[in-house]
């Protein structure tokens, strides 16, 4: 990879300056568009001069370029400190995660908070065509008014409103394409098998044990033996001759008794993913008068998955507005409600029938067209005629051997496999206002936000007669269900006094309120292991859970959390060139033991606008310094201090018993208490066209709750006890301006750039690290938090090297290995993003690039492409004839010199669990976004009651760049699904389209 260092910032800084600097600034700037107001925590809106920590917000004509529907996408590079760790775009309805100034917790690694007009709400309920602005907090001097609940930041997102004396109608109707962007790098010279050209045989037709339908094959090649079932590619040379394909030994196919040329297919599994169609359609309408302003949206959105037979459909509808009965008395209203249905198995794990055949187990001869052309094909055993079967030297052993050896066809799987999520959720608030004086206003608010989910699965009959599991076989599937509900609720009610007044040089803001919330959960779980040995339905395909041959026992959870809160804040200036500001708030947090459980928040801070010292002038338009401290009390899950029991079913009856708790819970338990320094500055230049921000932070989480191990004579397991110490600190570095203003040409250009580090101070007494609890499906890494190291280290074995810095071999050839080795931090070294908008006349050009230096990653599917030949690197240099020569010393100093045959070579890693060689760098630059606009002449639409259009073509993720020279796959570290790397990562994907916008 190119090396990112921050030369990159002063390059673009430097540029930025010089071209700002020689304009000639003749335009002028409003003192309240310098001096902006922001949304803030609690739905508050202020001053962005009275602020004392970093206030960074993002408006829609930065936020939508794309029609993404994800919000945590639409930000991705836009906010300093903020770092995406996404989802692959083939994962339909969920889009991984933000990580705010890194991490903070030893245990947790959690999404902020996401606030919709003072509602907390799903992210993924919220259609980006309605949101205004969003502005991120990112440390306790920012979230401190939600208390703590607040510890990994909040994203406050601000809705679109209506305006007085004007209504418009708009309709918003985007297309878009989506295509896979890449696969792993392909070996294609080497076929299925095991056995490398001996994989390859002539077929000999035997009457005893073939069917009489066979002896057409008679003489020709085909793959013999054990290598007929091997889902490898260590077979023959891939060069060409004829040969007998899977699908031609059956006589229901259409080519039986046909031989196939035995070539490669380089693009099979690309040709596997559709080029899926994505429909979204919006209508809103807003406006209103001098008693009532709103603004009513609906968006549909039809969205086909790349993989075959997945979709994503939903519906959105938003409704927001304000009523005013008189000069006192108005009220706010706030609706959002999102239904989505995601259809199909997605999962980014080993073993899924995608992703986890095609990066692990797989033939590179197989031809993905007659995969589709014959995915219902049936063997002349009426079993599905997959294309890792057991092979014709097994088939007429019967039994198992006529059904699928280890895979099943993909398109069958994707087809008859019903996997389906539907989830419902609504949000809404009431808040009315009386204004008791000219100063004083009491506001009261009620919101409830319900969120439901349900996953319902039926793994058919269909897919089960295939498996050979419960027959001594190694496929797992048995005709079964599951469904699984989850139901959260919160219930929100508040009231507060707002305060405003100037006392001749003093502005004065004070706010006092009170909060009571309640979070309600109801989860249940009626679910067969539909992947496992043991439990089957007795009537086929009959979904009723008494026909099951096992007792299932559901899983209920219901719990209630509430928090009982006091809050104030104010805000002081002084001339308008001090500002003190100071916020508080006690919960009373039902999440902790009775004994102890009010807890109190409070942040103090202060602002001084130096500009305000000096004479105006067009060169330095404000500069504001800053510095504040904080001190915030951690949230807890309500299960955290409940017992947590082991079960067992009775061998006599099958009834489940219960037995004693495992963890003892420390009844002086305590939430962490994070505390936080923060000073920065905030500059505008030559009439707001250049901005500046900077900012750094200090921040200690201290007496993290963690579990430590119990003496075994205790009878538990483990004691949960206020014990971690956890510090972050960093930098958060903003640069924006209007770098060209003229009549028919512009160019808005934004950078920032963002350096964390986060420290384990402490773990234990008697204890230096602890388990984070992120690992792949084979364990063969572990994300463990160690003392006096970073954050999320990657700990698994690695190559033994000797003093010299050699690697230490076995006498057999292959590596020595150091048990438990350090890889590094998941963190990035440091963030940013680059942002730039070109407008002539009516054309406007936007663009989004983002980047990350640093951090470690693991790939599992690497490991195993390698271990089963998959992989360009399996088959290089004429590796597979010629073996590879390994030479070196043992750990005694004893030469060795050897040579290995390639596939002993490569199976020594997963063999040995040696995962060095597949933690790679996280390193990346990326394009994110692209978006082309043209803006029609109103002109054109006179008299037809058209007010505005303009039309756009876009692409999403149309370029990585550049990513780190040791990631030879190009994984996009951007879309990791798990903390420790990837599984068997779904594919990225890239999105092309067009969007039309009309305004009435």
């Amino acid at each position: 990879m190119k090396k990112l260092t921050t030369s990159v910032l002063a390059v673009v800084l430097s540029s930025s300056f010089a071209v700002v600097s020689a304009q000639t600034v003749k335009d002028t700037t409003k003192t309240q568009d310098i001096e902006g107001v922001v949304v803030t925590a609690l739905g508050i809106k202020r001053d962005e001069k009275s602020l004392s920590y970093s206030a960074q917000t993002v408006k829609a004509s930065e936020l939508n370029l794309t029609q993404n529907i994800d919000v945590k996408g639409a930000i991705a590079g836009k906010v300093a400190g903020v770092q995406i760790n996404g989802q692959a775009g083939a994962k339909l309805g969920e889009t991984g995660k933000l990580r705010l100034r890194g991490a903070i917790s030893m245990l947790n690694d959690e999404d902020p908070l996401y606030v919709l007009d003072g509602v907390i709400v799903d992210p993924n309920t919220i259609d980006m065509d309605n949101l205004e602005s969003i502005n991120v907090l990112k440390g306790p001097n920012a979230t401190a008014l939600y208390g703590t609940r607040a510890q990994y930041g909040v994203v406050v997102m601000t809705l679109k409103k209506g305006s007085r004396n004007k209504v418009n109608v708009e309709l918003n109707s985007t297309v878009n394409v989506d295509v896979i962007a890449r696969t792993m790098k392909y070996q294609n010279q080497y076929g299925g098998g095991a056995a490398g050209e001996e994989s390859m045989g002539v077929f000999e037709f035997d009457p005893a044990i073939h069917p009489a339908s066979w002896a057409i094959f008679n003489g020709k090649n085909y793959v013999q033996g054990d290598n007929a079932y091997e889902d490898a590619s260590w077979g023959a040379k891939l060069d060409g001759r004829e040969y007998v394909p899977w699908y031609a030994w059956w006589t229901g196919s259409k080519e039986y008794g046909k031989t196939a040329s035995y070539s490669p297919q380089p693009n099979n599994v690309k040709d596997f993913y559709d080029k899926a169609l994505t429909m979204k359609n919006t209508i809103s309408v807003s406006g209103g008068n001098d008693f009532f302003t709103g603004r009513v949206s609906f968006s549909n959105l039809d969205q086909n998955g790349i993989t075959p037979y997945t979709y994503q459909k939903a519906n959105f509808l938003s409704y927001n507005g304000n009523i005013k009965f008189s000069d006192r008395l108005s009220v706010e209203t706030m609706f959002n409600y999102a239904f989505r249905k995601v259809r199909g198995e997605m999962d980014d794990t080993y073993g899924n029938q995608t992703t986890g055949s095609f990066n692990s187990w797989f033939n590179r001869d197989l031809n993905m067209s007659k995969l589709k052309e014959y995915q219902n094909l049936k063997n002349d055993a009426g079993y599905s005629a997959s294309w890792n079967w057991w092979g014709p030297d097994y088939y007429g052993l019967g039994g198992i051997y006529q059904k699928p050896a280890f895979w099943l066809n993909p398109y069958y799987y994707m087809d008859k496999f019903d996997d389906t999520t539907r989830k419902q959720n609504y949000s809404f608030l009431v808040a009315p206002s009386y204004k008791l004086t000219k100063n004083l206003t009491a506001r009261v608010a009620y919101s409830r936000t319900d969120n439901t989910g349900t996953r319902q699965y039926f793994m058919p009959f269909a897919i089960s007669d295939q498996a050979s599991g419960m027959q001594s076989g190694y496929m797992n599937f048995t005709n079964g269900f599951g469904i699984i509900t989850d139901r959260r609720t919160e219930e929100v009610y508040d009231g507060r006094l707002n305060y405003t007044n100037k006392f001749d040089r003093i502005d004065l803001n004070v706010i006092v309120g009170a909060n009571l919330t309640e979070q309600k959960r109801n989860y249940s779980s009626m679910t067969m292991d539909v992947w496992g040995k043991l439990q089957t339905l007795i009537n086929p395909d009959v979904y009723t859970f008494s026909n099951s041959n096992v007792r299932i026992n559901p899983t209920l959870i219901y719990n209630k959390k509430t928090y009982k809160s006091l809050y104030a804040t104010v805000s002081a200036g002084y001339n308008d060139v001090f500002y003190l500001d100071l916020s508080a708030r006690n919960d009373i947090n039902s999440g902790y033991l009775n004994t102890d459980n009010s807890f109190f928040t409070y942040s103090l801070g202060g602002s001084l606008l130096v500009h305000n010292l000096f004479e105006k002038n067009s060169i330095l338009t404000y500069f504001k310094v800053r510095a504040g401290y904080a001190k915030i009390a951690s949230d807890l899950a309500v299960s955290a201090t409940q017992p947590e029991y082991t079960y067992q079913a009775s061998t006599v009856n099958g009834n489940v018993v219960a037995y004693q708790p495992l963890r003892y819970i420390d009844p002086n338990l305590k939430p962490s208490i994070n505390d936080n320094f923060e000073a920065g500055a905030d500059l505008k230049f030559f009439n707001n066209r250049l901005t500046f921000s900077g900012t750094f932070y200090n921040e200690n989480k201290n007496d993290e709750p963690i579990p430590v191990t119990a003496p075994a004579s205790s009878g538990y397991t483990s004691i949960f006890i206020n014990s971690g110490v956890v510090n972050r600190k960093g930098v958060e570095l903003s640069l924006s301006g209007d770098v060209i203003k003229t009549q028919d040409f512009s160019w808005n250009t934004s950078l920032n750039f963002a350096k964390n580090k986060t420290t384990i101070k402490r773990v234990a007494e008697g204890l230096n690290a602890i388990n984070f609890g992120s690992s792949d499906d084979y364990v063969l890494t572990n994300i463990v938090q160690v003392e006096g190291e970073e954050w999320g280290q990657i700990v698994g074995n690695g190559y033994l090297y000797d003093a010299n810095g050699n690697k230490v071999l076995k006498a057999d050839g292959t590596y020595a290995m150091e048990i438990g080795k350090r890889f590094g931090s998941v963190l990035p070294e440091f963030t940013g993003g680059f942002f730039n908008s070109f407008t002539f006349k009516r054309f406007t050009l936007s663009a989004a690039i983002d980047f990350q230096k640093g951090g470690k990653f693991f790939s599992l599917s690497e490991m195993w492409a390698d271990y089963t030949g998959l992989t360009e690197k399996t088959a290089q240099n004429g590796i597979r004839e010629n073996g590879i020569n390994v030479s070196g010393n043992t750990v005694d100093g004893t030469a060795v010199s050897t040579n290995l045959d390639a596939q002993s070579y490569f199976h020594q890693f997963y063999g040995n669990g040696l995962i060095e060689d597949y933690i790679h760098d996280a390193s990346y630059i990326k394009l994110r976004e692209v978006a082309l606009n043209y803006q029609f002449n109103p002109v054109l639409f006179s008299n037809t009651g058209i007010q505005g259009m303009s039309v756009g073509v876009f692409v999403r993720n149309p370029w990585l760049i550049s990513v780190s020279k040791d990631n030879i796959h190009r994984v996009d570290p951007s879309e990791l699904a798990n903390t420790f790397g990837e599984n068997a990562n779904l594919p990225s994907v890239r999105s092309m389209g067009v969007n039309i916008k009309m305004n009435f």
